[in-house]
């Protein structure tokens, strides 16, 4: 979806006299526009065109656009704001944190979170005030999804091998909101949260596939090891555990599809560069397993995975 935002049409902004609010409900009853939050439409057609990430950050757009106050995004809008993943769909509700001298009550698409904000808890994206990085990432891990708020987590605090992209944020600057914050609901799932996030996670399966291997107790692996051959480097892989001479590899449709990591090679081109990557790997002598979402996301079907890899299973992580 191009510039999406640039197709909102605003019922406040509607001249009556030649295009009424009453016109554009009609059209949404019709099934030719679709009403974004209250007040705010945009074409089927242009709607039906994003991505559920494009679409949850309409809603977002639409009612940062509307209302009296200026909000402050958080939970889950401020994370689509800020580029930060989450596994699975993107909710309807959008959230918002308010002090405790505003209060008010949640309404139809609006959540409303009752807590403190310190200056620093509160930035500006792309127009819309959110929490920031760090504030959002310890506010998702109050809740109960513990893989997705990981795969949050890591992605805040990813530190880029090549030093291209800085981190979103560091481990000191999550534990100094988990700290103020303190003492609050959700405090220990959230410190389980930012104890297990790591910088080294390159996408959301290796998060979650991580996640999973201690559930089972699959012994812990070494993230992102570098191997060398007489050729030179072969690259990094996501999981490896010395001891039993396995590299473990999550891969991800978006590892083959995605022009993020393709470099603009073909997919033809994609899969033989993977394939002599393993090959120079297993000259080394070492092992190569790899699965991707449907393995990584189930811990019974990873821990089955790795077991036939010849991973024993019962390790505790400390």
């Amino acid at each position: 979806m191009m510039d999406a935002s640039d197709n909102l049409v605003y019922a406040r902004d509607l001249d009556e006299l030649v295009d009424s609010r009453r016109d554009h409900a009609r059209a949404a009853a019709a099934g030719s526009e679709h009403r974004v939050s209250l007040g705010v439409y945009i074409p089927t057609e242009t709607w039906e065109a994003g991505t559920d990430l494009e679409r949850y950050l309409l809603r977002v757009r639409g009612i940062s656009e509307t209302r009296q106050s200026d909000p402050v995004f958080s939970f889950w809008s401020a994370a689509a704001v800020h580029g930060l993943p989450i596994l699975g769909t993107w909710p309807t509700d959008v959230h918002v944190t308010v002090g405790r001298a505003r209060g008010g009550r949640s309404s139809g698409q609006l959540v409303r979170h009752v807590t403190p904000l310190r200056p620093d808890d509160v930035v500006v994206r792309d127009g819309i005030r959110v929490t920031s990085v760090a504030r959002t990432v310890v506010d998702i891990a109050t809740t109960r999804d513990i893989r997705s708020s990981i795969v949050t987590a890591d992605r805040a605090i990813h530190v880029d091998r090549r030093g291209e992209v800085p981190p979103m944020t560091t481990r000191a600057e999550l534990l100094d909101v988990y700290n103020s914050r303190m003492p609050f609901h959700g405090s220990s799932r959230a410190r389980r949260v930012l104890a297990s996030a790591v910088e080294q996670s390159d996408s959301p399966l290796e998060s979650v596939s991580r996640f999973n291997m201690e559930a089972i107790g699959c012994p812990r692996p070494v993230l992102q090891q570098r191997f060398d051959d007489y050729k030179g480097l072969i690259g990094f892989s996501e999981f490896y555990w010395p001891e039993y001479r396995l590299v473990g590899e999550a891969d991800g449709r978006a590892k083959y599809l995605s022009p993020q990591y393709s470099g603009g090679r073909s997919l033809e081109q994609i899969l033989l560069d993977e394939k002599d990557r393993a090959d120079r790997l297993r000259a080394l002598g070492l092992g190569v397993t790899r699965w991707g979402w449907e393995i990584g996301s189930r811990a019974e079907a990873l821990r089955r995975h790795l077991v036939a890899a010849g991973l024993p299973m019962g390790s505790r992580w400390r």
